[in-house]
């Protein structure tokens, strides 16, 4: 059996979208584990109606706690073999379950699959045309389906594209995301035998921390190039708002992915990785809250906090691979700001702030 966790918070446009989709799957063996957190709206109400028409659909609902704790409250319940998270907003193929449920990968710790945008009008239309021909059956994400099976020492590559992302060297399409729970299928045994959940301190990036944890785990995996999961794309993501808790959200996050490395005994092998990670945790706190335009806080505030991050021992160290890894751009700012060019460094995280907002 497989276990289709789905947080649910105000979700009432998409809900319906998104629970028939699991439901129109072709392979019957799965339970739906809606988990309330404490919406406003009426995404109760339309759980409950679910869980009274059809006996695989469970409903619980708690206080509003966050998305992490509402995953966690779906793994206690879950039963499946199996599980798959999906978000409220949105929704799947067909064929995702049953290519998880497959003979093929029975054997296997993990299975990774592709995944699309999907906007309902606007610029991105072909991205919402393209879900519809892959949810009618008529496409396949555009990559040949051969399916990549790591094994053993293998694995490694897998949990280094984690901290950095890039594309598998046979991969002749569109890279699998490798930090995002969603168009992937964990093993419950893994998750309950070595106590993983996820972080409930750590607001942004508890994804990211997620599958670290489990990939560490994992002996072995099948990355199936098929699109399967569509992210339903909104204008007014979080992304797009002045977040004040930023810095220090990504200070815990960097801290918990070093001691979860040095827990495994992989931070030695993975040490450029990591440094790597820890300088694109940096860039993204300066482009998304220090200088941020949307910020509130006068220069003389800003220089003040990126004094305390130079002071940061984690960023210090990733300081040695500025040169050496990285996206020119990256590598710039990164400079910048070591060497206390606070000004050019507020500029350029202005126009990179613009030009991410134009993506």
């Amino acid at each position: 059996m497989i276990s289709v966790i789905i947080p649910v918070y105000n979700a009432q446009p998409y809900l319906h979208r998104c629970i028939d989709s699991v439901l129109a799957s072709a392979y019957s063996d799965f339970e739906i584990i809606l988990v309330n957190d404490g919406s406003t709206d009426c995404s109760p109400e339309i759980c409950r109606a679910y869980a009274e028409a059809d006996s695989r659909v469970i409903y619980i609902s708690q206080e509003n706690r966050g998305v992490s704790s509402a995953r966690n409250r779906g793994l206690e319940a879950a039963r499946g073999e199996w599980i798959i998270f999906l978000d409220s907003d949105d929704f799947i193929t067909a064929d995702y379950l049953s290519l998880t449920a497959g003979e093929a990968y029975r054997e296997q710790d993990m299975i990774l699959f592709l995944f699309a945008l999907h906007a309902p009008s606007g610029p991105d239309a072909a991205a919402a045309d393209s879900a519809q021909k892959v949810r009618d059956g008529q496409g396949t994400g555009g990559c040949a389906e051969k399916a990549l099976l790591y094994r053993g020492e293998e694995i490694r590559g897998l949990i280094s594209r984690i901290l950095v992302p890039r594309p598998l060297p046979e991969q002749q399409c569109a890279a699998m995301d490798f930090r995002t729970p969603c168009a992937r299928a964990y093993r419950r045994n893994i998750i309950e035998r070595h106590s993983i959940l996820f972080s409930t301190d750590i607001r942004i990036g508890e994804d990211l921390l997620f599958n670290l944890e489990y990939q560490l785990h994992v002996k072995s995996c099948a990355c199936i190039p098929r699109t399967v999961y569509f992210y339903n794309i909104h204008v007014d993501s979080s992304s797009h708002h002045f977040n004040p808790d930023l810095r220090e959200n990504h200070a815990r996050l960097l801290r918990a992915v070093r001691e979860t490395l040095e827990k495994s005994g992989m931070l030695p092998w993975l040490q450029r990785d990591y440094c790597s990670y820890a300088l694109e945790n940096l860039t993204y706190v300066l482009i998304r809250e220090i200088f941020s335009p949307l910020s509130p806080r006068r220069h003389r505030e800003s220089r003040s906090l990126c004094r305390k991050m130079r002071r940061d021992p984690l960023y210090r160290e990733a300081f040695r691979y500025t040169l050496s890894t990285g996206i020119l751009p990256r590598r710039v700012l990164a400079g910048a700001f070591w060497l206390r060019c606070y000004l050019l460094t507020a500029l350029i995280s202005r126009v990179s702030y613009a030009w991410l907002e134009r993506r």
